[in-house]
């Protein structure tokens, strides 16, 4: 009898070390993290370069690469075509895309491109001078 009672004493000791012993608490997950939790996701921009097809302008077509970079919330850069670079007067955006003017050495006039598209979109289009098919294609 007496090594009854030391094994009931013993399961008695191990169960009350086990009903003592701290338990991790357990969380429910969420299905969706908080806002302050959600990772930031990368802003669609127009910053980039594209390959620019200006078609059946009394010159022929025209082609060239628009280079577009952003700082400070605002778009400048370069139109290069024809061997020569020309900065950008100014980068605007519109209700539907860009508005982009220029200085054209080769043809001396202001150029105005009114282009269409959302930030990151791979392809660009609208109109030069307001006559002129314009496709500019965002580089890989």
């Amino acid at each position: 009898m007496q090594s009854t009672s030391h094994s009931l004493a013993f399961i008695l000791c191990v169960l009350l070390f086990i009903s003592c012993t701290p338990r991790a608490a357990t969380v429910p997950v969420p299905d969706v993290l908080p806002e302050t939790m959600t990772p930031e996701t990368p802003q669609e921009t127009y910053a980039g370069d594209y390959d620019v097809t200006v078609s059946d302008t009394p010159g022929g077509t025209v082609t060239g690469s628009l280079m577009l970079m952003e700082g400070g919330g605002e778009l400048s850069g370069n139109f290069v075509s024809g061997g020569s670079t020309m900065e950008l007067k100014s980068v605007s955006k519109t209700d539907d895309g860009l508005r982009i003017s220029f200085y054209s050495t080769e043809y001396q006039t202001d150029v105005t491109m009114n282009l269409k598209g959302a930030p990151g979109a791979d392809v660009l289009s609208g109109m030069t001078l307001g006559s002129y098919a314009t496709v500019a294609k965002r580089k890989m």
